[in-house]
């Protein structure tokens, strides 16, 4: 981008946004996080775990209001009815009736329906926590590989504004030796040299802030609200040792993924505990007291006022008061839907979901496993590119003194330097690899 312009009108290009901060006023100071920060906040306030902690509070009331279910109901019942004289026959319709009660059910026996009820909604309350706790791991996860990649493209930037003051040195230099008669080629191979880096450096501008954004969302900010990561170049490159590996494998089965498997299976059991007990006896108690009459053309029936002339309306109540008890018991004899081809069905199911529950454990002892290779994988290979770049940082020296007294060649050099490049490149991405390892390990286990 930056290809073919003079130093006065490079530094210009890189002197616009400071005039367009002096115009515009200064840019928001981004707020400043580290990597723990970033996995601490996403866990606590990623849309996903704030979605996910509202689906297990509805489960959690959902769960109290089940868990009275052993408790009586009450209920007011009431209507009335007003049928003239004129209009039907008085036989039937009595002239008009009324009714107003407080009722009470209370199922006696119910084949542990009830108890089933209870179970499944404490069951979903568990399965919800399982969800909640698995999203927000996985929130937490995303934000350490956002923070940690931040990181890497903040380092590789450095490595590429360290190489482009190298390599305008040289280009210097050569442009000096151009001016008194050298080779015009080793100057075009610097100066495209320069174009590489200036416009690696732009590619990398670019990709921060979509990771920045990105990264953002994650913590539940403003995508447009600046932030920047904080943390120490130097990353540990001890690996959990075999005691604590083993720890790791036996801790498989504490995985939310493994946990909601097992929760899934107990509401296959259930299910088929429901299935074969369809067919129990179920007795239910009712109880209700209030007034209960018919007539409604007068405020005293007739036949009231028949056996009692001088009866009031506060008769006429206390007679229509009362209370009345009655039980009922229900006792399937034939029911196709409860047949045993149901049973053999929530069986089935059953066994299903004890192997997906085995399948589980060992698909998250595997990627244990997997992890704890990739964390000693990354870790040598941590160790590794850290020397390489102390040798190719002095092999760029010696090459670049040999240069200035004629003993290599301006494409030796170059090579030397692209060695070195790639040596910090490799450094970077083996700092990304051990990172991810580390905080994968620590939020998994």
């Amino acid at each position: 981008m930056f290809a073919g312009l003079a130093p006065a009108a490079l530094l210009g290009a890189l002197a616009a946004p400071v005039r367009a901060q002096v115009l515009f006023g200064p840019a928001p100071t981004p707020d400043s996080f580290t990597v723990a920060e970033c996995v601490r906040i996403a866990r606590a306030t990623a849309p996903d775990v704030q979605i996910a902690i509202a689906v297990h509070d509805a489960a959690r009331f959902d769960s109290t209001a089940a868990s009275r279910n052993r408790r009586p109901s009450f209920a007011f019942t009431g209507g009335a009815t007003v049928a003239p004289a004129w209009s039907y026959d008085p036989a039937l319709t009595n002239l008009g009736d009324y009714s107003l009660k407080l009722g009470m059910d209370l199922p006696l026996a119910d084949g542990g329906a009830r108890r089933r009820e209870r179970a499944a909604a404490t069951l979903a309350v568990v399965q919800s926590r399982f969800d909640r706790d698995r999203i927000a791991r996985e929130a937490g996860l995303r934000a350490a590989a956002l923070a940690l990649d931040l990181l890497q493209h903040r380092d590789q930037e450095a490595y590429a504004r360290a190489s482009l003051q190298w390599l305008e040195r040289l280009a210097t230099l050569i442009e000096s030796g151009v001016r008194g008669g050298g080779d015009r080629a080793d100057a075009v191979r610097v100066r495209i040299a320069v174009d590489a880096v200036v416009a690696q450096i732009s590619v990398l501008t670019e990709e921060q802030g979509m990771l920045m954004r990105e990264l953002s969302q994650v913590l539940g900010r403003d995508p447009a609200t600046p932030l920047r990561i904080v943390g120490s170049d130097s990353i540990a490159v001890a690996v959990p040792s075999t005691v604590d590996s083993l720890a790791w494998l036996e801790r498989a089965r504490d995985a939310p993924e493994v946990r909601a498997a097992y929760a899934d299976a107990e509401g296959a059991r259930i299910a088929l505990e429901q299935a074969v007990l369809r067919g129990r006896v179920t007795v239910d108690l009712a109880a209700d007291a209030g007034l209960a009459g018919s007539d409604l053309t007068r405020a005293v029936p007739e036949d009231l006022r028949l056996t009692n002339p001088d009866a009031t309306f506060a008769d006429r109540l206390r007679r229509d008061l009362g209370a009345s008890v009655s039980l009922q018991f229900h006792r399937p004899i034939l029911d196709r839907t409860a047949s045993r081809a149901v049973v053999n069905a929530r069986q089935a199911e059953l066994r299903a979901a004890g192997l997906r529950a085995a399948a589980a454990l060992g698909e998250r002892r595997r990627v244990m496993m997997d992890l704890l290779g990739r964390w000693r994988a990354a870790a040598e290979r941590l160790t590794l590119s850290r020397a390489s770049v102390a040798r190719a940082d002095d092999h760029v020296l010696r090459l670049r003194s040999q240069y200035a007294g004629g003993a290599s060649s301006l494409l030796e050099v170059l090579d030397a330097r692209r060695q070195l490049d790639d040596a910090r490149t490799r450094l970077a991405d083996a700092r990304l690899a051990t990172g991810l390892a580390q905080w994968e390990g620590e939020l998994r286990r």
